[in-house]
Parts: structure tokens; sequence; C-alpha cells
């Protein structure tokens, strides 16, 4: 017993060890190149991303597997993950800190929809406003009660075009997808 106490740290060692060796196998099978994924990130408390992984994945191109949405939390330890985003819904504050980063909205890709502008361009889409009657996905997302948040589109994403260099229009198809769901 006591050669099992001398040498417990050594154990939990090769414990720790194993298992990020393991998450990273995993992941590395499980996940996909840039360009065969849409991730949509999201500044709230939760979201049900199985559901919404499922709804959005029914109209997107072929050479895409899967859509990842995420939580800004998620990307805690890696904040550089999130500028690989395709799409964020935040709050108009929170994006007014990154305007630079986010692609300028065509309004006639989205008509009907309210839109956040700045220096007269449109740069996200409302999704959530209890006040204006707008809860567009509140079956997935846990937004703050009296927030009002905005779907905005990374200008480096791979996934919209024709706004930007990209032949691929995935986060746009998911994007309108979105904008359907109650």
């Amino acid at each position: 017993m006591k050669g099992i106490l001398k040498n417990l740290h050594r154990y939990v060692l090769w414990a720790v060890l194993s298992a990020v060796f393991w998450a990273w196998i995993i992941s590395l099978i499980t996940d996909a190149p840039a360009a065969k994924k849409v991730i949509l990130f999201a500044d709230l408390d939760a979201m049900d991303r199985d559901g919404l992984s499922a709804a959005l994945e029914e109209d997107l191109p072929k050479h895409i597997k899967f859509v990842e949405p995420q939580l800004f939390v998620d990307a805690m330890f890696e904040p550089a993950s999130v500028t690989k985003g395709d799409m964020f819904i935040v709050t108009a504050a929170q994006a007014e800190e990154v305007l630079r980063d986010l692609m300028p909205i065509d309004k006639a890709a989205f008509p009907g929809q309210t839109f956040y502008e700045a220096d007269g361009r449109a740069y996200g889409i409302l999704v959530y406003d209890e006040a204006a009657g707008v809860r567009i996905a509140a079956k997935y997302f846990a937004y703050e009660p009296g927030g009002v948040y905005y779907l905005f589109f990374n200008a480096k994403s791979g996934h919209i075009a024709p706004w930007n260099d990209s032949a691929d229009d995935a986060a746009l198809r998911a994007a309108k997808t979105l904008l359907t769901l109650k």
C-alpha cells in the first residue's frame, strides 16, 4: 500500500496524459477541416446543439459535413478559435467592438428582416428582441430575457459567397434556414 501512495502522482499524471491523448485522437477522427463545416458561435448561456445542427444541415451543399454550433465559453482556452467562426449571434454592443471583422450584408439576400446598421451599411440580422416580438430559433437558443441579439457573418469566412472571394455559400444557406426556425 505504501508503494502505491508513494507513486500516486505518477499514476495520476499518466491518467491525465492518457485522457488528453485520447481526446486529441477522437477530435482528429470526428472533426472536419474548415472548408467542410460551418461554425456558428453564440454568446449565450446554453443552446440545443444537436437539434440546431440537424435543423441547419438540411439545405447545405454536399461537401459540407456538418454545422458546428458553439458557445463563446467553448473557446475560453483558445480565443483564436472564435476567428474561425462563420456566423456569430451576439448583441449589438459586442458587435461594435469587432465591426471591422464582420461582413456587410446585402439586404436583398434577406428580405423582410430587420438589420443592425453602422456607417450606412447593414452588418447583422435581428434574431431576438422580446420587446419587438422577434424570437427566431428561441427553441434552440437560451437568449437572455431583455437582450437584443443579431446574426453576423465573419468577413474571413469561406462560406459567404458571393460576398467575398469564396465560391461557397453554405453559411448564407444555413443563415436563411436559421431565420425560418421558431
